[in-house]
């Protein structure tokens, strides 16, 4: 074997390898993984229960909350919030809102928060140990 053909080898070699990894990674960061996790919703719509508007929302491991948007109307909001087995450290706030927010929870780990919005308008959801993971209350 020449110099050259051992390069051109050991060039597809990596190249090989580098390919295995990027399908390897790619497999292992979408949002439905065997985690037991749900790829995220765009939209959610409450159910009601005595009044009380109430949303399931789940912090996953893919750094995203499990819908993008919560719609609601003008009233009382219920959150029963959780964290995806296998997920990093979450919780859910939204800073505009007085009693709106979570502890930071751990892996399998719930809480319910109960708030008022009264006024329509669009109210940022962020965890705030990872800024990216954001969603939107709409209140209309």
């Amino acid at each position: 074997m020449t110099v050259r053909s051992a390069r051109s080898a050991k060039n597809a070699l990596v190249a090989l390898v580098a390919a295995v990894m990027l399908v390897t990674v790619a497999a292992g960061c979408g949002g439905g993984g065997g985690g037991g996790e749900a790829a995220a919703t765009a939209t959610l719509t409450p159910t009601v229960q005595d009044g009380v508007q109430v949303f399931d929302v789940v912090g996953q491991a893919d750094l995203a909350f499990s819908a993008r948007e919560l719609v609601a109307s003008p009233g009382r909001i219920r959150v029963d919030f959780s964290v995806a087995k296998g997920s990093a450290p979450h919780n859910f706030v939204i800073s505009q809102l007085p009693g709106a927010s979570t502890d930071i929870l751990s892996t399998g780990e719930s809480q319910t928060i109960t708030f008022t919005a009264t006024e329509p308008g669009e109210y940022p959801v962020i965890c705030t140990l990872h800024p990216a993971m954001t969603a939107t209350l709409v209140v209309r």
